[in-house]
Order: structure tokens, then sequence, then C-alpha cells
């Protein structure tokens, strides 16, 4: 059971990390959904900040947790992602056309199938919160080497978020070959 809480810890770190990461990395969608949902200008800017902030914080909670604090680790996970869910829902109710801006601009429009994986997520970290009461975690907690493989995947998990918004530059189409012309023309 120690190692499924574990699993359980990496699978919601890794995905706020990738959460955190698309927001950073095109801050501008996740504006763009938070102006488009019609929150007030000073709530999108404190927004747009806040929110990755939290999602690194707490995917960072996740991993290097003392184990006594696992399930508040759990908890704080669960809220921020009530809270986005419950956001996700409103634009719903009001059939607001917003892209949901949870992973950068791969997101998804907010519908069914976005509030849908919220409610998995919520559910896992659920389920984590009330394995941590009674299960201790199989990961090892706090300490240096923890900190370097949690930087590590954080970074890894930016760095593959970059590569899947940049891919579509790297790759060569019959009209980029056009536009650059050749030596022999």
């Amino acid at each position: 059971m120690a190692l499924g809480l574990a699993a359980l810890q990496v699978v919601l770190a890794g995905t706020l990390l990738a959460a955190a990461a698309g927001k950073l990395l095109r801050s501008d969608e996740f504006v763009s959904a938070l102006r488009l949902s019609h929150l007030p200008e000073r709530l999108v800017a404190v927004l747009a900040v806040l929110v990755p902030g939290l999602e690194v914080g707490f995917a960072a909670w996740l991993m290097l947790a003392a184990p006594a604090t696992v399930p508040f680790a759990f908890v704080a996970t669960l809220v921020l992602l009530l809270l986005f869910t419950t956001w996700m829902g409103w634009v719903r109710i009001r059939q607001l056309s917003v892209r949901c801006g949870c992973f950068g601009p791969n997101g998804g429009e907010v519908g069914a199938g976005t509030i849908g994986r919220n409610l998995g997520l919520i559910g896992l970290a659920g389920l984590g919160w009330l394995v941590s009461l009674t299960v201790s975690t199989a990961l090892a907690g706090p300490s240096l080497w923890m900190v370097l493989l949690v930087a590590g995947f954080a970074l890894g998990i930016a760095l593959l978020s970059a590569l899947r918004f940049a891919w579509p530059h790297f790759t060569l189409t019959e009209d980029r070959l056009r536009v650059g012309g050749g030596a022999g023309e």
C-alpha cells in the first residue's frame, strides 16, 4: 500500500508540474482563459501568478513531504483542484467558450471532458488523503537527494512541455521549404 501511496504522490505531482509548465510557458493562454470567463482584471493578474506557483509548490510538497505532512499535501492539492473545477463548472454553466488554459494551449475547451479529468484528479487526491491517514509513503521524504530528484523531475517535465509547444516549428513542411527558397533557383 505504501507503493500505491507513493504512486499517487508522483502522478499528482507530475500532473501539477505539467499544468504549471503549460501555464508558465504559455501564460497568455491561461490569462486569456481567465479574462474570457469575466473575472475582474485584478483577480486575473493575481491568479496568473498564484495558480502556477501553487501547482509547483504543491507538487514539490507531495514529493518531499515528511511522513506526518503527506495528508496535508493531499488536502491542499484537493482544495486547489476543487477550486479550479468549480471555476470550470461556472464557465460551463454560463456557456462561455473558454479554453481552460490547464496545460497551456493544449488544455482543451472547458467542457465535460476537462471537468471529468479534474474530477478524476480530485478522486486521486481524495484517495491519497484517505490512504495517507493510515499508511506511510514509500518516498524518502525531504533530503538533498530527493530535492535533486524532484528538481530534475520538474525540469524534465518543463523541457518536455516546451518541446511539445515548439515541435511544430521544428518540422519541415512543403510551405517552409518553399519560403526558404533554394540555391538552385
